[in-house]
C-alpha cells in the first residue's frame, strides 16, 4: 500500500507520467501512439513493482525513457532544447565576419623535391 500525500507527486510511475503530460503542452495528437505506449509501459513497470516481478523493470525501463526522450519528456531532451536556443550562434556572428574579412596570408612555398 501506497501513501499519497497531499501537495505531492504520485508514487506511481503511471501517476507521474500522467503528470508530466498534463503539463507538456507540446505535446499534440500525432504523439497519440507515442503516449499511448509510454503509459502501457508506465503501467507495466507499476506492475511489476507492486507485485515484486524485477526481472523485466530494466527493460521496461529502458524502453519507456526511450519513448519519454522522444516525446521530449527528460530533463536531457528539455535543456538539449534550451542549450540550442541559447546557443542559436548570435554571439559568434561577429567573430565569423571577422574572419570572413581577414586577408589572407601568402601562402608557404612548397618544398621542392630533389630527385
Amino acid at each position: 500500500m501506497t501513501l499519497e500525500i497531499k501537495g505531492t507527486p504520485p508514487t506511481s510511475i503511471t501517476g507521474n507520467l500522467n503528470g508530466a503530460l498534463s503539463r507538456a503542452n507540446w505535446i499534440t495528437e500525432t504523439d497519440s501512439a507515442a503516449v499511448a505506449l509510454a503509459r502501457r509501459l508506465a503501467t507495466a513497470l507499476d506492475v511489476c513493482f507492486d507485485t515484486g516481478e524485477l526481472k523485466e523493470v530494466p527493460a521496461l525501463a529502458q524502453r519507456l525513457i526511450g519513448v519519454l526522450q522522444q516525446l521530449h519528456l527528460t530533463v536531457e531532451t528539455r535543456t538539449q532544447g534550451n542549450k540550442e536556443e541559447e546557443d542559436n550562434g548570435e554571439q559568434h556572428r561577429g567573430n565569423y565576419l571577422r574572419l570572413l574579412e581577414a586577408t589572407p596570408s601568402k601562402p608557404k612555398p612548397k618544398a621542392t623535391q630533389r630527385g
